[in-house]
């Protein structure tokens, strides 16, 4: 009897690792707590959603997972399989992130923007400053905002690059990091949430058209009403980047080159992520001390990502 249920189990084992890895079986089960508990937060902050929207968003998410099963499964093709798996995951957290996030509004005072200004203004940083100084070079400052909407492309290409070249492991390890630091990020900001410089500047007259700004007054004006009035119904067509601190387009940044290093895409992701730095800063409409603290969540995340228990080294024998 022992010898049929220990029998069993290790075939429930077998199925489920030749189904799903254990950072995907981790992955998954964080996807499904992160739906559960923004259920749970609409129901207890009364907040109406439109969820017909967003499980519109999720079905590329469920279909890209069926696809992988699939492949994985029946058509012995492994890295075809991981691909779709991992862009679904990758699709399924930002959306439910962005639905997290939303719920944290309205913001009663945006006090923690004022604290990162202090302390930017102490490390010598002022925004509207560096977009004046950005705005003496038109040309630069246009191409920036190319380089800082090219931060989820880039994700996607390094998923695409690590998945059919067959690095598994190191895809892998950036799944789990960029979802640790996603989730750590979220976290953070509903303790201390921050929007921003833009809404507390009125730049000069012209400076933002000069540089296409993303983070413009327009912009500027919708986070001010998400700040202080959130929204009716929180539906897709809503949904706009919110969060300053910690910045999750650095996180990004150091995601696409700390794991395509060693790789034929590693220089051009390092010039790439290296223009980043000031597109974040101006087009992000982020503070300094924003990208300091996006250093520190992905060198949290990248640590935990690399522990045997999360990769499951000790059920490789």
């Amino acid at each position: 009897m022992t010898t049929s249920v220990q029998n069993r189990k290790a075939s429930e084992r077998l199925v489920l690792k030749g189904c799903l890895s254990r950072p995907e079986i981790i992955l998954v089960s964080m996807l499904v707590l992160s739906v559960l508990l923004s259920l749970l937060l609409s129901v207890l902050k009364a907040q109406p959603i439109a969820w017909g929207g967003f499980a519109m968003g999720l079905a590329p998410t469920v279909g890209l997972l069926a696809a992988g099963l699939y492949i994985r499964l029946f058509k012995n093709q492994p890295r075809i399989a991981q691909l779709a798996i991992a862009n679904s995951l990758f699709l399924g957290f930002m959306g439910i992130t962005t639905l997290l996030i939303y719920l944290r509004f309205p913001i009663a005072e945006l006090s923690f923007d004022k604290l990162l200004m202090q302390a930017d203004a102490a490390l010598g940083y002022s925004w509207p400053q560096f977009l004046e100084v950005l705005a003496a070079y038109p040309d630069a400052g246009r191409a920036l905002s190319y380089v800082y909407h090219s931060s989820l492309p880039q994700l996607f290409v390094m998923v695409g690059y690590l998945a059919l070249t067959g690095r598994s492991d190191a895809l892998d390890r950036a799944l789990m990091a960029g979802t640790f630091g996603l989730l750590l990020t979220t976290l953070i900001w509903w303790i201390v949430p921050s929007v921003g410089p833009s809404v507390f500047y009125d730049l000069p007259v012209g400076l933002e058209k000069k540089i296409d700004l993303v983070t413009n007054s327009t912009y500027a004006q919708i986070l001010r009403t998400l700040s202080d009035q959130g929204l009716a119904v929180i539906a897709p067509s809503d949904i706009v980047g919110t969060i300053a601190f910690p910045s999750y387009h650095t996180i990004m940044a150091l995601l696409v080159v700390w794991y395509l290093r060693g790789t034929a895409l590693f220089i051009p992701a390092l010039i790439l992520n290296v223009a980043m730095v000031p597109a974040i800063l101006s087009h992000g409409g982020h503070h300094l001390t924003d990208m300091i603290g996006g250093i520190v969540v992905f060198a949290v995340s990248a640590w935990l990502a690399a522990r045997p228990m999360v990769r499951g080294a000790a059920d490789q024998d």
